[in-house]
């Protein structure tokens, strides 16, 4: 048997901001990495990017470029 749990918070002006900031932050990470992804798989026929390397590829060096400073 699962159970299953609900949860409300009420966040602070400050903890609202930097959950936006965050939310914000990996909606960009993900876009970019499914963008990769399925388009290696339907151009190139080549295996699909594993988890690990889409993360050294778009949070690792996401974080180094001075656009995507979060």
């Amino acid at each position: 048997m699962k159970a299953r749990f609900k949860y409300r918070i009420y966040p602070t002006l400050g903890q609202k901001h930097r959950l936006s900031r965050l939310v914000g932050s990996l909606h960009v990470v993900w876009n970019d990495s499914i963008a990769c992804s399925g388009g290696k798989v339907q151009t190139l026929k080549e295996k699909k990017t594993t988890n690990s390397e889409l993360q050294k590829q778009f949070i690792t060096l996401a974080k180094k470029t001075k656009d995507r400073v979060w």
